[in-house]
C-alpha cells in the first residue's frame, strides 16, 4: 500500500467515526427542541442548510458539491427541497474537504448532484457514508472545453496531480452551459420527486431566462471595449468559458493551469511578463478565493491594473451581487469592463 492509499485509508475510517459522533450530536440538537428552521453556521461562518434528514420536513433531501451547483439547486428546487451545500460560498473548491457535518448530510441524503469533472474528486471517499441517496452528475452531456492556453494534445503536469485532466471545468462561466445544468438537475430533481416535476421544470425554464438576460447584459458590457484590448491574463487558467462566450482572449495566466493549486516556475513568470509587455495587455485578473500576491507583484512589474476579486471558483457572500450564478456572470463583465473598457 502506497503512502496515498494509506492516508487515504486513515482519512476514511476518520470520517466514518465523525459521521457517528455527528450523527448522535444532531440528533441530540433535534431532540431539545432545535427546530427554528434557521440556517446552521459552518466553520468560518459561512451558512448551509440544516443536515436533517428530508422525512422530518417532508421535503428531498439534496446534497450539492460545488457552490455554483447549490446555487442552481436552489433556483430549481425552492421549498421542495432540503437543500445542503458542500463547499460554501467564497470557499475554493479545488482546496475543499468535508466535515463532520457534511458527512451527516450525505449520509441522510435522497440525491447527491456533484459536479464531475475534477472539481469534487473529494466526493468519492465522502459517498461511503452514502445510505440509498442517487448521484447525478450535472454537467452530464455538456461539451467541455480544453484550457484556455492548454496546446492540443498537452497536459497540465506530468504526474497528472491537482490538475482536471484535459479539460476545463469551470463550465457555469458559460450562460449557455450553465443552462444545461440547470436542466439536468431539473431533471435529476423530478426523477427524485415525480410529484414535483413540473414546478422543477418551470422553475428550470424561468432562471435560463435570467441566466438569458444575465449574457445579454454581459455581452452589452464587452461589446464596448476596444476589440484590441479584449487580452486578458487571469490568476489560473479557468476563466476560458466566459472568454469564449464572450469573446474576449486570454494570453496567459499567473498559474498556468486549470487548478489554483499549481505554482509557476521562475521561467514560466519571466515569459508572462515578456507576453503582457508585448501583447499590450491592460489588466491581469485575479479571483476572490486565490490569494493573489503573485498576480500583484506581476502587475506591478508589468505596470498594468490588478483585477483581484474576480468570481472564477467561489460564489461572492450573500448581498455581494455574485452570489448567484447569473450574479457572476454579470459581475465578472463589470470587472472587465471597468478594467478594459475606458481606453488607454
Amino acid at each position: 500500500m502506497t503512502h496515498e492509499s494509506r492516508r487515504r485509508t486513515r482519512k476514511l475510517i476518520l470520517r466514518i467515526a465523525l459521521v457517528a459522533i455527528a450523527t448522535a450530536v444532531v440528533g441530540a440538537a433535534t431532540a431539545c427542541g432545535d427546530s427554528d428552521g434557521e440556517e446552521s453556521p459552518r466553520p468560518g461562518g459561512a451558512p448551509t442548510a440544516s443536515a436533517s434528514p428530508a422525512s422530518a420536513a417532508g421535503r428531498l433531501s439534496v446534497v450539492t458539491t460545488i457552490a455554483q451547483i447549490t446555487a442552481l439547486a436552489r433556483e430549481v428546487g425552492g421549498e421542495r427541497i432540503d437543500l445542503h451545500g458542500l463547499v460554501p460560498p467564497g470557499a475554493d473548491s479545488h482546496a475543499f474537504e468535508p466535515v463532520a457535518e457534511d458527512l451527516v448530510a450525505v449520509e441522510n441524503a435522497d440525491l447527491i448532484l456533484r459536479h464531475g469533472v475534477g472539481l469534487d474528486d473529494w466526493l468519492d471517499d465522502t459517498l461511503s457514508a452514502a445510505r440509498d441517496a442517487t448521484v447525478v452528475t450535472v454537467t452530464d452531456g455538456i461539451e467541455l472545453r480544453p484550457p484556455a492556453l492548454q496546446a492540443e494534445g498537452e497536459h497540465d503536469g506530468e504526474d497528472g496531480a491537482g490538475d482536471h485532466g484535459d479539460v476545463d471545468p469551470h463550465v457555469w462561466l458559460d450562460p449557455e452551459r450553465a443552462k444545461q445544468m440547470v436542466d439536468n438537475i431539473a431533471e435529476a430533481l423530478a426523477a427524485a420527486d415525480p410529484a414535483g416535476a413540473d414546478t422543477y421544470r418551470a422553475n428550470a425554464a424561468a432562471y435560463n431566462a435570467v441566466l438569458d438576460d444575465a449574457a445579454a447584459e454581459a455581452r452589452a458590457l464587452i461589446d464596448e471595449i476596444p476589440e484590441q484590448d479584449r487580452k486578458i491574463v487571469t490568476n489560473h487558467d479557468g476563466f476560458g468559458y466566459f472568454a469564449e462566450a464572450f469573446g474576449l482572449e486570454v494570453v496567459g495566466a499567473v498559474i498556468p493551469s486549470s487548478t489554483t493549486g499549481a505554482e509557476p516556475s521562475a521561467q514560466e513568470t519571466a515569459g508572462l511578463l515578456r507576453l503582457i509587455r508585448e501583447e499590450g495587455v491592460k489588466a491581469i485578473f485575479a479571483e476572490s478565493s486565490v490569494n493573489s500576491d503573485l498576480a500583484e507583484t506581476l502587475a506591478r512589474d508589468a505596470g498594468v491594473r490588478i483585477v483581484d476579486d474576480l468570481y472564477v471558483d467561489a460564489l461572492g457572500e450573500p448581498g455581494s451581487g455574485a452570489d448567484t450564478v447569473d450574479g457572476v456572470i454579470v459581475v465578472n463583465a463589470q470587472k472587465v469592463h471597468e478594467a478594459l473598457g475606458a481606453g488607454p
